[in-house]
């Protein structure tokens, strides 16, 4: 009898086992399907209306996949996007100050990529400035130029920070410009590591249009 027992028992904990992993590959499957369907609408955006819609949809899975960091790293990015593809939106304040708030919530994530988190943080910041130029500027880019240099010391392999930072400081007046970096030496740097990266929804992939 307990021969039988335990042989009933272990078939029954096997099915439940299998049952689990099925569970588990299902919610991965549908995860999967569901961000690489909104990072094309994303990398296919060419408007503000676009990019909203593709943000929007990171933000339902953001909250469905209460665990995975990339859904509101996402919508942070499309936040941030936004606000360049049309300066003079008088939502933009809006929009970073939410798009700031995603990005600090993030810290509750321990598989958060820090290097990308920085390289975001800068990022919305330098819409910030180019939002207001004269008045941000000053306030901001010293703190973009930290991040920046933050997320390079966290992941040297990272081209994102590597092109932002010479992308920004290009801009830059020649008198506060650093001399530790070569614009053109820093591009060619950040496309090799362009180079190198394989797009998928594992990680972040943009900004290789700043070349």
């Amino acid at each position: 009898m307990k021969t039988n027992f335990f042989i009933t028992a272990s078939i029954l904990l096997s099915m439940i086992f299998s049952s689990f992993v099925q569970a588990q590959t299902v919610r991965d499957s549908r995860y999967e399907e569901y961000m690489q369907l909104a990072l094309n609408r994303m990398d296919s955006a060419k408007t503000v209306e676009g990019l909203q819609q593709a943000r929007n949809l990171f933000d339902r899975i953001s909250k469905n996949y209460v665990s995975e960091w990339l859904p509101a790293y996402y919508v942070a990015y499309c936040d941030v996007n936004s606000v360049f593809y049309d300066l003079k939106s008088p939502r933009n304040g809006m929009i970073l100050e939410e798009a700031n708030k995603v990005i600090e919530d993030m810290d509750v994530f321990p598989s958060a990529d820090q290097s990308e988190i920085n390289t975001l943080k800068g990022y919305c910041l330098m819409a910030m400035i180019a939002m207001n130029p004269q008045v941000n500027g000053q306030q901001y880019f010293s703190e973009v130029i930290r991040l920046y240099e933050t997320a390079i010391a966290q992941n040297p392999e990272n081209p994102r920070p590597v092109i932002l930072l010479a992308d920004f400081e290009r801009r830059l007046p020649p008198f506060i410009r650093s001399d530790k970096r070569n614009p053109d030496e820093e591009k060619a740097k950040a496309t090799l590591l362009f180079e190198k990266e394989n797009p998928n929804i594992e990680k972040p992939y943009w900004g290789k249009y700043f070349l």
